[in-house]
């Protein structure tokens, strides 16, 4: 028999909440600050009302990681709980202090956490979870898990298209982008998490072709086995999105999503992202 594993992220994966609960993935939330008031993601602030008030706001919104305290409470809650091993999965380290405050508080519990690095955010993170829910739920062992973990994280592709550049310029989180901004003026500009990092794929004068591009680029991956479109204070596009990338090689139809106000104080309104995880 095998042992009983829980399964810890970051809200950055953005699994719908829903689905974080029927698939008993503990969501440890990161911290918006606006005009001084800090707020635990997905709580005391809408998105909608998010995105209202973020152009407008005296000092740019910022983000930050949960403490350690955070991390430590939800891994003591599990192994309290009668889990026997905890698996922590999170954002791309080379994009976010996450993963290593994660692995800081995983210290204290010795072998029974272990800390991953998804090399990715949003779904691209999220489905490496939801590959470990299934996992788990086969009854896989430990090192099966993590190989599965490893697997997805291998077949995980995220495309995104920016609407307004000025928000990842002052995020930080992308050098190349503050050095080439005045070129990059009134474009849609499309990247790609890849080992860990932005990169830049395109750029584009008008919506319309860059959101073209977003599927040309998905539809030329093949088979996928999740597909998920994301968007920020963007949904009818994301839903017009979803529907041209349906597609049978999916067990299920495309997951929308709404991304964390995390992700979208680095990338600001109107912007789509497509993940899927290829066969």
């Amino acid at each position: 028999m095998s042992e009983t594993i829980g399964l810890v992220t970051d809200s950055t994966a953005d699994v719908p909440a829903n689905l974080a609960r029927s698939e008993g993935i503990e969501v440890v939330p990161a911290i918006v600050v606006m005009e001084g008031r800090s707020f635990e993601d997905g709580k005391g602030i809408s998105r909608p009302e998010f995105y209202r008030l973020l152009p407008s706001l005296r000092e740019p919104a910022s983000t930050a990681a949960p403490p350690a305290a955070a991390f430590e409470a939800a891994y003591d809650s599990l192994l309290r709980a009668g889990v026997r091993r905890v698996l922590s999965i999170h954002l791309s380290r080379r994009l976010s202090g996450m993963y290593g405050i994660a692995a800081q508080a995983a210290r204290r519990f010795g072998e029974r956490v272990s800390v991953i690095d998804s090399g990715q955010v949003s779904l691209g993170l999220g489905f490496q979870v939801l590959e470990a829910a299934r996992a788990v739920r086969r009854g896989d062992t430990w090192e099966s898990i993590q190989q599965a973990v490893a697997h997805a994280g291998r077949r995980v592709r995220t495309i995104a298209m920016i609407e307004q550049l000025d928000y990842l310029r002052r995020s930080g989180r992308v050098d190349w982008v503050r050095s080439s901004l005045g070129s990059l003026l009134h474009v849609r500009l499309l990247l790609e998490v890849a080992d860990g990092l932005i990169r830049r794929l395109g750029q584009f004068r008008t919506r319309h072709r860059a959101i073209d591009e977003l599927c040309s680029i998905a539809a030329a991956w093949g088979p996928v086995q999740r597909i998920g479109v994301l968007h920020s204070a963007a949904e009818d596009d994301a839903r017009q999105l979803a529907s041209r990338l349906q597609t049978d090689s999916a067990a299920e139809p495309p997951l929308v999503v709404d991304v964390t106000t995390v992700i979208g104080t680095h990338v600001g309104p109107g912007c789509l992202g497509v993940v899927g995880l290829l066969r």
